[in-house]
């Protein structure tokens, strides 16, 4: 008979399945309670707790997305996660049958901090050369100390002090099957000194986050810091590797170009740990991929699939498509003819067009369902290409 220890460990599970011969690229199975991820996954995301577009739990199954990733901030700033905990969780909380990822809070350090104070994104031209201002105007982040975070709240001003401790307590009440250590999600805009300052305190705080008491049905990811200085990189991946986690995230300020982001992810990848899970945090457009998954990335998530589909862009196989044109006004055909969507197969570009121009929520709802479904259907291309090494 199986210990107790054992049939835990067998919840949660990661089997690497097949390794491409010509890159880092590989597939694999991830096990949680709420069901498997194959991956290389895209997690898209629910910040609160559904994805944006209108969009309930079947139009959710139309789309093939494995799993989501929820932003633990918004719901401590909504005071509303011991009432998650009541009815059991995420999953029931929202009715999703899928396995859920939370993130702990330290991306609004970056978020509400210097990205808001300089108008930053995480990676490319996005990033100005010159945005330094002797006065911040927009941080919600008042101060980082070795106790925590002291945010002001976007919502109603209020203070919010984030702790490992409190950011531990508040994943293990929304019950997410993958929580994520509180760490100082840094800047593109960071010297050395201080991006070196912010890593040795994340891995303060990850210490003291392990020894705060999660559910046994919960798996923990670590993540590296260490910005665009390849030995502080080193340094954290080797840290994290010591850690009793799950998987091992990417995180923190990635360069101001693509190139500097797929050399911090080669300079991880001299040291960490190839047996657990990869997962590159906020990233996930198109343009990049196929080349993060070449890389070793197992996971990674990303907004802008579903932002951009509730601003008119459709994805498609021939490119994006905008729907708010004028000019497909008389298009009635559908969005992709290599589609085979619910969207795809029940409406066409005129249809959605007209939504959009009339206002009609509805136009949202459709593109994220089909962009969703797009991403799930290459990432399956992919895989498949992996496992026949022709990726």
């Amino acid at each position: 008979m199986k210990t107790k220890s054992e049939m835990q460990k067998e919840m949660f599970k990661f089997e690497i399945e097949k390794i491409s011969k010509k890159s880092k690229a590989r597939t694999g199975m991830i096990t949680t309670p709420h069901g498997k991820v194959k991956t290389p996954a895209f997690i898209p995301v629910a910040t609160f707790g559904v994805i944006k577009g209108g969009l309930d739990f079947k139009d959710y199954q139309k789309t093939k997305t494995q799993c989501q990733i929820t932003n633990t901030f918004h719901f401590i700033d909504l005071d509303r996660t011991k009432e998650v905990e009541k009815i059991g969780g995420l999953h029931k909380f929202f009715n999703c049958n899928k396995p859920i990822f939370t993130d702990s809070g330290g991306f609004q350090v970056f978020s509400l901090g210097k990205g808001a104070e300089f108008g930053l994104g995480k990676i490319g031209s996005i990033f100005p050369e010159q945005r330094r201002r002797e006065k911040p105007s927009n941080s919600l982040v008042k101060r980082i100390n070795d106790r925590g975070v002291h945010f002001k709240s976007p919502r109603d001003g209020r203070e919010i002090w984030l702790t490992p401790e409190s950011s531990a307590l508040a994943q293990k009440e929304l019950g997410a099957d993958f929580i994520y250590l509180f760490d100082v999600c840094g800047s593109p805009l960071d010297g050395k000194k201080t991006t070196k300052e912010e890593m040795e305190l994340s891995h303060e705080w990850f210490k003291r986050f392990l020894n705060t008491k999660i559910s046994s049905n919960q798996r923990i990811f670590g993540i590296i810091q260490g910005g665009i200085y390849r030995d502080l990189r080193i340094k954290s991946t080797e840290f994290v590797n010591d850690l009793d986690v799950f998987g091992i995230a990417i995180g923190g300020a990635l360069g101001k170009k693509k190139e500097d982001m797929y050399k911090t992810i080669s300079w991880v990848n001299e040291k960490i740990d190839w047996q657990k899970p990869h997962h590159l945090l906020g990233i996930g457009d198109l343009d990049v991929m196929e080349k993060i998954i070449k890389l070793g990335i197992d996971l990674f998530d990303c907004a802008l699939p579903t932002r951009i589909a509730r601003h008119g862009m459709a994805l498609t196989s021939k490119g994006p498509i905008d729907l708010k044109k004028s000019i497909l006004k008389d298009k009635f055909k559908p969005l992709d003819r290599n589609c085979d969507c619910f969207v795809c197969q029940n409406y066409t570009q005129a249809q959605i067009n007209f939504f959009f121009k009339a206002k009609e929520q509805i136009a949202g709802r459709l593109l994220t369902i089909h962009n969703l479904y797009f991403i799930e259907t290459l990432l399956e291309k992919i895989r498949e290409k992996i496992a026949e090494n022709k990726f």
